[in-house]
């Protein structure tokens, strides 16, 4: 699988970036003169225009490498949207796209740390550790920053999971009486399509937890809530054939890149 490729900073982009959706919408006109108007769904898409300067050579050819690969506007790639929060349903985790082993108890309605309340309540009724995750299509050895607001009445501790190919990164963290925003930053030691991102409770575990967010970057940006739709686009094309570099000195090279893909 193809997939954008990171910088060495491990940013997918630099600033500034621009995204945009186009939606298109069909009118029709009665005879009575008044008009029908439905959206036209398979003609939705989104656009980045990245702007690139200093680069290395070696990330320009990186660039290079997949533009030629795709042959242009010809073929598609995996683009991980910097805007975006990679998870989808990130307050809802309830919903099939998050896995959750069969002794962990998932409740909605709980007041969360926006003054809303979108939180759940999670809770460890076995005997053992238990986890719920959540499946990305990103390639497993991308630099990400996970992050997911926690807090529990009485203070205990949990685990942020990064998993990729049975590799499993754990990182051990402390939740407190006030909502925290706990992070963890990796890459994982392997190739793989995919890669999955969660929480674990210890036996008897009981805690509040919201706002789940993934980034391809070395650190969390602001929150964004997903619903149905997070940041990884499967069907990513650029909008040129041919790009243009600009090459000041060695190592110094810059280029503006716009990006395209369906929304469907």
């Amino acid at each position: 699988m193809l997939y954008y490729p990171q910088l060495s900073s491990g940013s997918i982009s630099q600033f500034p970036v621009a995204r945009l959706t186009n939606i298109r919408t069909f009118l029709n006109a009665l005879p009575d003169g008044s008009t029908l108007r439905m959206a036209d769904t398979g003609a939705q898409t989104v656009e980045w225009q990245l702007a690139y300067a200093s680069l290395t050579d070696a990330e320009t050819a990186l660039i290079q490498e997949l533009f030629d690969s795709v042959e242009g506007r010809l073929n598609t790639f995996t683009f991980l949207d910097p805007t975006d929060n990679l998870l989808m349903w990130s307050e809802d985790w309830t919903q099939s796209v998050w896995m959750a082993d069969p002794m962990l108890h998932v409740s909605l309605g709980v007041q969360d740390p926006f003054g809303m309340t979108n939180a759940l309540q999670l809770t460890n009724t076995g005997q053992a550790g238990q986890r719920i995750i959540q499946a990305t299509s990103g390639p497993s050895w991308y630099q990400y920053c996970y992050s997911v607001y926690l807090r529990s009445d009485t203070p205990c501790s949990a685990q942020l999971l990064i998993s990729g190919n049975d590799l499993d990164l754990v990182t051990e963290v402390s939740v407190a009486a006030a909502w925290t925003r706990v992070v963890t930053s990796a890459r994982l030691a392997n190739q793989s399509d995919g890669i999955s991102f969660g929480l674990q409770l210890p036996p008897g575990g009981n805690l509040e937890a919201c706002g789940a967010q993934v980034e391809a970057q070395p650190a969390p940006g602001a929150y964004k809530k997903t619903v149905d739709r997070g940041g990884v686009y499967p069907t990513t094309r650029f909008s040129v054939d041919s790009l243009v570099w600009t090459t000041s000195a060695s190592d110094q090279n810059s280029c503006q890149i716009t990006l395209i893909s369906n929304l469907t």
